[in-house]
């Protein structure tokens, strides 16, 4: 049993908005592997404020907020290239972890109660393939209130969201307000 020569991580999950939680799990897997490959998946759950699109341009402006020496490239590469951001549908997390030949699924943690939800998704990852295993980051203290549901909630009553969200994201609410 070794370590994979070269690590690619896949973080997915709605990111409907991303929020400095998430952008707090994406630098801990920048540092953790080689490859860090963000992807907005579709959860069957949840109504989309913002589209696909405009999340995979809220993504790669947040990294770009966060940290201003991720610039993209032209062919919008972040870190040169260590970072990539992205969309699946139509299959399962693990399919799509294959799919673009991740080595690790990451995964967020904020409180106890995301626990229970993810210790099932861990166990059905780990029998539909378990050669890929599942990495858990809990959040900084700061960010373990932060979801993209309280943002959206507090923006919809006018409260401030900017310690939840970036400066872009920001943006994007005021400009759905109108």
């Amino acid at each position: 049993m070794r370590k994979a020569a070269r690590t690619r991580a896949l973080y997915a999950g709605s990111f409907d908005p991303i929020t400095r939680g998430h952008l707090d799990i994406i630098g801990k897997a920048l540092l953790t592997f080689d490859e860090v490959h963000v992807a907005i998946g579709t959860n069957v759950r949840k109504t989309r404020t913002f589209g696909v699109e405009e999340s995979l341009r809220l993504i790669a402006g947040s990294v770009a907020e966060r940290w201003p020496e991720a610039a993209a490239t032209p062919g919008g590469a972040l870190f040169d290239g260590a970072l990539e951001v992205g969309e699946y549908t139509g299959q399962s997390l693990v399919a799509h972890a294959r799919r673009i030949g991740a080595t690790h699924i990451v995964r967020g943690l904020r409180e106890a109660s995301d626990f229970n939800e993810e210790f099932n998704i861990h166990g059905v990852a780990g029998r539909i393939d378990p050669t890929i295993p599942m990495v858990h980051f809990i959040c900084e203290a700061q960010f373990l209130h932060v979801s993209s549901s309280t943002a959206k909630e507090l923006d919809a009553v006018g409260e401030a969201i900017g310690w939840l969200v970036t400066p872009c994201v920001e943006a994007a609410f005021a400009a759905r307000r109108g």
